[in-house]
């Protein structure tokens, strides 16, 4: 049982909230051409980024919705793609792998969202210089993001997430800034 009181996907599909998503997009500069988002279960950052005029496509390792996008590992579906920017909630256990092969395949920017303490760690500390990481948006809001097939409780979660932008060309110190539900209006 995670700390949110409910089980552990075994795919580690957990489902974000709209505002999210949105509160992303108003602090963010637009997105360049075609956005995947390739651990994109039922669609929901698909369908946001949709509802903002982004050009939007999805893929995920299984049907979580009826045959609406592609299945494919994001393995298989970044490469394939091409996509010039990936918004995203991947799975966190892969995470930094995924953030890897997603810069190899894209020329703006990659967006995860991801629990704050992907800032920890021995691996990641070695690693993060290495990588463009330009912003760290915090949510000041604590964002429910239940296990996928289950409702989204309108009460916050246990545990803090941010975004995560890794934008090509940028180097320097990653600067920090914070969302939250309002910005999402």
């Amino acid at each position: 049982m995670s700390k949110s009181g409910h089980e552990r996907h075994p795919d580690d599909w957990y489902v974000e909230p709209a505002w999210c998503v949105d509160a992303l997009l108003q602090k963010e500069k637009p997105f360049l051409g075609k956005v995947l988002d390739p651990c994109c279960g039922s669609g929901n950052i698909v369908d946001r980024l949709m509802a903002h005029d982004v050009i939007a496509f999805g893929s995920d390792m299984r049907d979580r919705k009826d045959g609406s996008f592609p299945v494919m590992d994001y393995t298989r579906s970044i490469p394939s793609f091409c996509p010039d920017s990936i918004i995203s909630n991947p799975p966190f256990k892969v995470a930094q792998d995924f953030i890897d092969c997603a810069l190899a395949s894209t020329h703006d920017r990659v967006a995860v969202l991801l629990r704050l303490a992907f800032l920890e760690g021995r691996k990641r500390n070695e690693w993060f210089p290495s990588v463009p990481l330009a912003r760290v948006w915090v949510s000041s809001n604590r964002i429910s993001m239940p296990p996928g097939g289950t409702d989204i409780s309108a009460e916050g979660g246990k545990t803090a997430h941010a975004w995560f932008v890794f934008e090509h060309g940028y180097s320097g110190a990653p600067s920090i800034g914070w969302i939250q539900k309002e910005d999402s209006i």
